[in-house]
């Protein structure tokens, strides 16, 4: 699986967040039963996710801060496959019957950055999962898929504070990935 990620997160206080695009690639295990209306899979995927913000002040606001929050993730999705119709005789695989995935995701956070941009001055700085103040290492939610041929379109909502101090902060992450069944 590969393709692109637009991500954001809802954060307490800050109604500015835009979303950010990125990329994301991994593997599927499917269990998918021949014939059957439904199916399983896990996918071990690694995921660049964050935010984006821009917010003017001074007295005639014509001065921005630009705020870009970079996290990367290795997230395991446990996914219930549900078919829009039976397997014909003639279907190889599951490529070409329209279905829904939905089930709970967890997510380890193996670092990331933040970047602040001001007047043109750029100050980026790297962050571990295990500094104090930073990312929490986990990070849970419920994914939704829909899938057809070898496209699927996919959302997670994040359910854990991504940050270990502050107020609510939460993943919202859309990706659409090219996926080769073999």
């Amino acid at each position: 699986m590969l393709g692109p990620t637009f991500s954001t997160m809802s954060i307490s206080g800050n109604d500015s967040t835009r979303f950010r695009a990125d990329f994301t690639g991994g593997v599927r295990i499917a269990l998918i039963p021949t014939r059957s209306v439904f199916g399983a899979e896990i996918d071990v995927l690694y995921s660049r996710q964050g935010t984006s913000s821009k917010k003017w002040y001074g007295e005639s606001h014509t001065t921005s801060i630009r705020y870009l929050e970079k996290s990367h993730y290795i997230t395991v999705p446990l996914l219930l496959n549900i078919y829009f119709r039976k397997w014909n005789e003639d279907d190889e695989d599951e490529s070409k019957i329209p279905r829904l995935r939905i089930g709970p995701q967890i997510g380890f956070c193996i670092g990331g950055n933040e970047v602040k941009e001001v007047k043109g001055r750029t100050k980026q700085q790297y962050i571990t999962p295990w500094e104090k103040g930073s990312f929490n290492r986990i990070d849970y939610g419920i994914t939704a898929a829909v899938s057809y041929w070898f496209i699927e379109v996919r959302y997670t909502f994040g359910m854990a504070n991504v940050f270990k101090e502050g107020g609510k902060s939460t993943n919202h992450v859309i990706s659409v990935t090219w996926s080769d069944i073999w």
